[in-house]
Order: C-alpha cells, then sequence, then structure tokens
C-alpha cells in the first residue's frame, strides 16, 4: 500500500499546499467585499499571487488583507486589476 502523504507538497510550517489553497479559496469566498467568480489565486509554497478584475480599489485591497490572513500565507502578490465601472445619469 502507498503512501499517498509522500505527494503531497508542503510549505516550510509543515502544511500541505493543497490546505492552503483550499483555504484561500474559502476565505475570498465568504469575504463580501469580494466580487465571487472575478478574483482567482495561486498558492506556491505559502505564496500567494491574486489575478482578476474588480470595479473598486477597496475591493483590491480587502482580497489582499483577506488572504494575508490564511495561516501559512507568508506572502501575498496583488495583480487584481481595477476597472472601475462608468456611471450612467
Amino acid at each position: 500500500m502507498q503512501d499517498s502523504r509522500r505527494s503531497l507538497t508542503f510549505n516550510q510550517r509543515g502544511r500541505a499546499m493543497a490546505d492552503i489553497r483550499a483555504e484561500v479559496a474559502n476565505a475570498l469566498h465568504w469575504d463580501f467585499a469580494i466580487p465571487r467568480h472575478r478574483v482567482t489565486a495561486e498558492v506556491d509554497h505559502g505564496l500567494v499571487t491574486l489575478r482578476g478584475v474588480v470595479e473598486r480599489t477597496y475591493q483590491k485591497s480587502c482580497a489582499e488583507a483577506t488572504v494575508r490572513r490564511v495561516p501559512s500565507v507568508i506572502g501575498v502578490r496583488n495583480e487584481i486589476a481595477v476597472c472601475e465601472a462608468q456611471e450612467f445619469g
């Protein structure tokens, strides 16, 4: 019987990358300031890269702050673009 734990990648604190990815995705999902399906996150050894497009600067800031609070995240690269919606009047 093969030990499936050997195939997991761990960061410096010993947490599985899959666990960190899941926690980052969950944190973004439940932060209602961040539009769902507009922001994606890639995790590589505790370093998170955020990408996507939002309409407000605060949404970009909220996404970064939310991800920084996830345990075992050691850094965040915020590549989210802000494309403000045009107001119709």
